[in-house]
């Protein structure tokens, strides 16, 4: 047990300062507009935090051709990277395209996966920015900016 108690240290130690146990924030895409949520499951020695998150985005404009969007993933947050307050993330999950309520439109409901990848940093208290690029099986590609409360 004694020979246990310095690795358990050293795993403290390198494991990120800023991890977060619930957040939520808004976010502008290329698509539209958005709110996320998540919260962690556990920490990961040396990576960071796994958790799950989920968001719901909206289109800029209700057109025939645009959806909103609903998607649930797993995420491992918290990746620090040496020598800056920045961290990274990254989430795989599903999502769910709806079409918006718009004269003529004929599109159906999709199902797809998707990852997303980012950074984070602080900007005041608990508030941080974030910014990420987004690709999904459906053959979407995307990329947005927001910020984030982290508890």
């Amino acid at each position: 047990m004694r020979a246990l108690l310095p690795a358990i240290a050293a795993l403290t130690f390198w494991s990120s300062a800023s991890a977060a146990a619930v957040w939520a924030g808004v976010n502008a895409t290329t698509a539209g507009y958005g709110v996320h949520a998540g919260t962690a499951l556990l920490p990961v020695p040396l990576l960071g935090t796994l958790g799950l998150e989920g968001s719901a985005e909206r289109p800029w404009q209700a057109s025939a051709s645009t959806f909103s969007r609903y998607a649930a993933g797993l995420t491992l947050r918290d990746l620090n990277l040496p020598l800056s307050r920045v961290d990274a993330f990254a989430t795989m999950g599903g999502q769910l395209t709806v079409p918006t309520p718009a004269p003529g439109s004929t599109a159906q409901s999709q199902l797809a996966l998707y990852g997303e990848a980012g950074l984070r940093g602080p900007v005041l208290g608990p508030a941080g920015w974030r910014a990420f690029v987004r690709a999904s099986s459906a053959g979407q590609i995307g990329a947005g900016v927001g910020l984030e409360l982290r508890f």
